[in-house]
């Protein structure tokens, strides 16, 4: 009867030890990935304890996208230096799948932050009302100047952004809003835009950037048409002239609610703003 020089166990011992199953095994054999250590007369499988290390590598590897071909083109080639350029590959692969997950966490926490915001007290006081808000200071990617309220043209710089944040991952979950100079604002000419952006979390070097400065803003929350905003921009120029403030450069318009968690534009949310001096 053949026996097994070194101390072995069996195959559904050695499933339960690698936190697998029997049918696993039994493939990764089949295809040649994973061999038994030790096949006795009657065709049963036994595995010894130093090749638990070599399964769970050949489970990581899978877990993270290697084909089992090539894994197994790499056991059957094995060295100290194909393991190091193998690891070096797969951790660049598993730094960018890290990169893409922080940003799609992110994108969840913007879109839960505007949800929360829009559940805050100031903003039901402030729908059809101004009132002052300490704001922060963030980074805007933004298009060009527009400078138009020309339909087509503004249309083209929108679609022009959103191509040009998409191509660069910047969006991090905030709507892209529109920048209106405080000069057109006192001419009436809201619809002139100046930019649009999109809000980033940390400064986005290498494109075009505006920092809305932090500070004391008159805001308004707009309910229903992102479009239909003259009110708006009409009620906070009232504001302003009643109680003497200076406007800052820009006024900001920017979305709350959207698309996204909103089926009925009725219940679309935008926020205009405007920073303010004595």
């Amino acid at each position: 009867m053949q026996k097994n020089p070194n101390p072995c166990i069996n195959t559904g011992e050695f499933a339960r030890l690698c936190n697998t199953n029997k049918r696993t095994l039994l493939y990764y054999d089949e295809i040649g990935l994973f061999r038994p250590a030790f096949t006795d007369e009657n065709g049963y499988r036994y595995y010894s304890e130093n090749q638990c290390d070599l399964f769970f590598t050949i489970r990581c590897l899978q877990e993270i996208g290697m084909p089992l071909k090539e894994i197994r083109s790499y056991i059957d080639h094995r060295s100290p230096e194909a393991l190091q350029q193998l690891l070096g590959q797969q951790k660049l692969k598993v730094q960018q799948e890290l990169e893409k997950l922080r940003r799609i966490e992110q994108v969840i926490d913007n879109k839960l932050g505007l949800v929360d915001l829009s559940r805050q007290p100031q903003v039901t006081a402030h729908i059809g009302s101004v009132g002052l808000e300490q704001l922060p200071a963030e980074y805007l990617v933004v298009s060009p100047p527009i400078n138009t309220d020309d339909h087509d043209q503004v249309f083209a710089a929108l679609c022009s952004h959103i191509g040009y944040c998409s191509r660069h991952r910047l969006n991090a979950g905030h709507p892209y809003g529109a920048m209106v100079s405080t000069e057109f604002l006192a001419r009436e000419q809201w619809g002139c835009y100046s930019h649009f952006f999109t809000k980033v979390v940390d400064e986005p070097k290498g494109h075009p950037c505006h920092q809305k400065p932090a500070g004391e803003y008159a805001v308004t929350y707009l309910a229903g048409d992102y479009y239909n905003a003259a009110p708006a921009f009409r009620l906070l120029q009232e504001y302003l002239a009643q109680n003497h403030l200076r406007p800052g450069a820009f006024c900001y318009k920017e979305a709350v609610l959207d698309e996204v968690s909103m089926a009925d534009p009725s219940g679309y949310l935008t926020r205009i703003s405007v920073q303010v001096f004595q």
